[in-house]
């Protein structure tokens, strides 16, 4: 789920409480929000919101202060891990990328992780700055361009864009290595358009109050973007039909508030929720795990490694330049090698571990269990 919370914490830090009716209705495994101020502010997201009731196993990534407002990935730890974050800077905001990596049943000694590049953009807004956009989009292009065969790309956030034929959303979808689309294929002209009510995002309300804006919904600001093996299962992750949903939209709010008409599709403790939370509706959509995709054959491996547990010895099955990385469940990284010896000594504390291996092209991932 993709959220711009408006401003948040700013002087109403008690919207957790607000965003808490939001998250636990819909239990986000991934939550991607815009528009944060302040380390504090996704402070009491995490503990306020999130992990409430009993839930204990979300985690964030790493609160980095750039211009302007910021990003925040949430992330249920049960089921997902954060391997990497970076900040792609741009004139305005920056745009972040988290590398996440599925916590599948299966991972062990003979399957590939699998792992999701997730973006989280929130572009220059204003009808007349689409240059200052499609700048913005070109700069996460050429990012993108950089990455070796990335895979299970979901780019999102609020975009800004009036019309899916903009030039930063045309950069985006078909410039570069990595195209990508829009899951429900309705590029058109939304903004102010009654065909597009049912997809519109902003605003939620008709009268502007607490710096958001009014004006009802009318416009498709936030979007979710992803590449094209999200739709095919080729790298272990599928987009589900139908799951892509702006959380309270039912197609009846075309320049109405999210609350009037009497809304349906959501109960009224959220919808109420989505109205004094923010101006905009968060996205959402499924993703499914394949977690056999990258299963091994065990007689004819082409690049494997070893842990000896007992002597603390990692061997890499043949020589070779290669790039270690040893990651903690809880998605943090540890030691890092850059080698081309092909066995020495790697010494771990107890716990459980993922060992993810790079050279070239190729790469190779392992969970280990130290007791």
């Amino acid at each position: 789920m993709y959220y711009n919370i408006l401003n948040y914490p700013d002087s109403s830090p008690d919207r957790c409480d607000t965003l808490r009716k939001i998250v636990q209705y819909v239990k986000p495994d991934l939550l991607v929000v815009n528009e944060l101020h302040t380390e504090a502010g996704a402070d009491l997201i995490l503990t306020k919101s999130l992990n409430q009731f009993g839930i204990t196993s979300y985690q964030r990534a790493a609160f980095i202060d750039g211009n302007d407002t910021d990003n925040m990935l949430f992330y249920n730890s049960d089921k997902v891990g954060l391997q990497s974050q970076t900040q792609i800077e741009t004139t305005l905001r920056d745009i972040s990328e988290y590398i996440v990596y599925y916590k599948s049943p299966g991972l062990g000694p003979l399957s590939d992780t699998i792992y999701l590049n997730v973006y989280s953009a929130h572009l220059k807004a204003g009808a007349g700055d689409f240059a200052q956009r499609a700048e913005e989009c070109q700069v996460l292009k050429y990012h993108l361009n950089t990455r070796t065969n990335i895979e299970n790309a979901i780019v999102g956030g609020d975009f800004n864009f009036y019309s899916g034929h903009e030039s930063g959303c045309l950069i985006l979808r078909e410039t570069g290595a990595v195209k990508l689309y829009d899951p429900l294929d309705e590029i058109g002209d939304w903004s102010g358009n009654f065909s597009y009510a049912d997809l519109h995002t902003q605003s939620t309300r008709t009268s502007s109050f607490g710096s958001g804006s009014g004006g009802g919904m009318d416009d498709r600001f936030d979007l979710i973007f992803v590449s094209d093996d999200l739709f095919d299962f080729s790298n272990g992750a599928r987009y589900v039909e139908d799951s892509y949903w702006a959380l309270g939209q039912d197609g009846n709010r075309f320049n109405q508030s999210v609350i009037s008409p009497a809304n349906f599709s959501v109960p009224d403790s959220v919808s109420e929720s989505l109205y004094y939370m923010s101006d905009h509706l968060p996205v959402l959509m499924e993703i499914e795990m394949d977690y056999t995709t990258g299963l091994k054959e065990k007689e004819t491996p082409t690049f494997d490694f070893t842990y000896d547990a007992y002597q603390q010895l990692f061997r890499v099955s043949e020589p070779l330049n290669y790039k270690l990385s040893v990651f903690s469940l809880d998605g943090k990284e540890v030691f890092y090698k850059e080698s081309d010896e092909q066995e020495f000594t790697l010494q771990l504390e107890k716990g459980v571990y993922i060992i993810h291996l790079r050279s070239g092209e190729r790469n190779c991932s392992k969970k280990i269990s130290l007791l």
